[in-house]
């Protein structure tokens, strides 16, 4: 059993955009006393769960995007300490959008703030606080590659998932720590981007031969993991169970902290029943 992506990155180098415009979406996460796991579309779109009290970050939401229209936006506020969340817990979500990420030289355009939202105060012990909305987005293309292909992996029986979504992992751990990239898969996965992210074909090849080979971090045995569905049931992958980020990790060598993470997404052909990753 191996991943191929051979087809699905056939489709997407070979894209034809729809119209000639290039807009980035981004979402500005501020969060102070909470745990928090954001989604939009049901993709993972920004977790936190450090040993830090405070957190702010700007998340591009371009790959989370798969269609002009109405976007679903899901955010679960967790606490920070014990079974409720803290009467300080705050958490401010902006929604922006850049018109041309490929005008860098004058920053992408410009943003214009498309949506505020502020977590209500905390008046009463609550184990977690949760909100869903929409959000209008318009791009120029459709990526339908889920509804094409990818088998509804919450109808398979998880004992038999779990080996296969493992051992793919194992593969893919071997190949880390053996510094043994797959520059041909790589660069299939990356076409994605090609589309989401108006990124050139050399642009691909470029991060695609990078090594992987990290001299100040070592990865970490594939341990302590769960497995968590994403884009209502058709993706999986494997998260570690100390912050909720990617099973496949790197801690710095000498204080044995967590500095790396790879994303490793998957999904089942419905046809051929072959993995490819997301």
């Amino acid at each position: 059993m191996k991943i191929d992506n051979t087809l699905i990155a056939k489709e997407l180098r070979n894209y034809k955009f729809l119209d000639d415009s290039r807009p980035g979406y981004f979402l500005q996460v501020n969060s102070q006393n909470c745990y928090y796991d954001i989604r939009v579309n049901d993709l993972d779109t920004g977790k936190y769960f450090d040993p830090y009290p405070s957190y702010s970050v700007r998340i591009p939401l371009n790959q989370r995007i798969l269609k002009s229209g109405e976007q679903s936006l899901s955010v679960k506020v967790l606490p920070f300490n014990g079974d409720t969340l803290s009467k300080q817990a705050s958490l401010q979500l902006r929604l922006m959008m850049y018109p041309d990420m490929t005008d860098k030289e004058n920053d992408y355009g410009g943003s214009t703030v498309l949506w505020e939202w502020e977590m209500p105060h905390i008046e009463q012990d609550l184990p977690l606080f949760a909100m869903d909305t929409v959000f209008e987005a318009k791009v120029p293309y459709e990526i339908n590659i889920l509804d094409k292909y990818a088998l509804d992996l919450s109808k398979m029986d998880g004992k038999k998932l779990l080996p296969e979504v493992l051992h793919l992992f194992q593969q893919r751990h071997r190949q880390l720590k053996n510094h043994g990239e797959d520059k041909k898969l790589m660069n299939d996965i990356l076409q994605r981007a090609h589309v989401q992210l108006y990124y050139s074909q050399e642009r691909i090849s470029e991060l695609s031969s990078k090594t992987t080979q990290r001299p100040n971090e070592v990865l970490q045995p594939l341990e302590n993991y769960e497995l968590r569905l994403y884009g209502n049931g058709r993706i999986v992958t494997l998260l570690n169970t100390f912050d909720y980020d990617s099973a496949i990790w790197w801690a710095d060598k000498d204080t044995g902290e967590p500095v790396g993470w790879q994303p490793f997404y998957l999904f089942k052909n419905k046809v051929t029943g072959e993995w490819h990753t997301w």
